[in-house]
């Protein structure tokens, strides 16, 4: 996907597009509590994660046949350990790589702040049984990098 001179909110909304096309359910965008602003707070369901861990697996198993086995019993461990996820996306957006790369910029006090705020986030009923999952979604001269559980 290539997307020129985009403005910091309108690489959000790609960002939230993109999380759509693959299974994403977008809870909060901008979301704001002690202090702190989440860009986009997310579920990833269960069935959501199963479809696009069983997608890979056919696809290891296609590329390297001789460990097929291998590959569809850590299939079926995994999906025992599955659990709906909280995901909380930062989006950075960079119109030119002369600085580095959007998600590059995000400093150890920023990685707090937004852990802070999931957990705060987590006291509410709806997300306390959830397990949280930290990405980093990062438009760079119009291409978007999608990096799951960033820190």
């Amino acid at each position: 996907m290539m997307f020129n001179d985009l403005t910091w909110r309108e690489s959000e909304r790609v960002v939230q597009d993109y999380m759509k096309e693959k299974g994403f359910k977008i809870i909060e965008t901008n979301f704001s509590c002690v202090g702190i602003e989440l860009d986009i707070v997310a579920i990833l369901s269960k069935s959501v994660q199963k479809k696009q861990m069983k997608k890979e697996m056919q696809r290891k198993m296609l590329e390297d046949k001789e460990h097929r086995k291998v590959y569809k019993n850590s299939f079926k461990n995994a999906l025992k350990e599955l659990n709906d996820l909280l995901v909380i996306t930062e989006v950075k957006g960079r119109k030119t790589d002369k600085f580095g790369m959007g998600f590059e910029a995000i400093s150890e006090q920023k990685k707090h702040n937004i852990i802070r705020g999931a957990r705060f986030l987590q006291k509410d009923d709806r997300f306390e049984n959830y397990q949280i999952r930290f990405d980093v979604a990062s438009v760079d001269n119009g291409e978007i990098t999608y990096i799951e559980s960033a820190f």
